[in-house]
């Protein structure tokens, strides 16, 4: 079941980024905060993709692949913002 914009709150989305860091990652990551780093984490380029798609999965939505940036990855709060963003735009 997907959530409209107005209903996803920014813990929400980090709540839905770290599930969907765990799928990926194939862990248990309950101890990631906001402001991890997703490289700390154990993402790598490959896992960037499948990320992505599990992100559209979780939201309901499909990310525009040209606002893409490396700086979105950074951490779990930066890649919840692109979200945010996203499902706003």
């Amino acid at each position: 079941m997907t959530e409209t914009a107005q209903t996803l709150t920014e813990d929400r989305i980090v709540e839905g980024i770290t599930g969907a860091l765990g799928a990926v990652l194939e862990r248990d990551v309950a101890d990631l905060s906001a402001d991890t780093r997703l490289s700390d984490a154990g993402l790598d380029s490959t896992g960037v993709l499948e990320l992505l798609m599990q992100l559209e999965d979780t939201f309901g939505i499909e990310f525009d692949t040209e606002n893409l940036e490396m700086q979105h990855f950074e951490s779990v709060r930066s890649l919840a913002a692109f979200v945010i963003a996203e499902i706003r735009a």
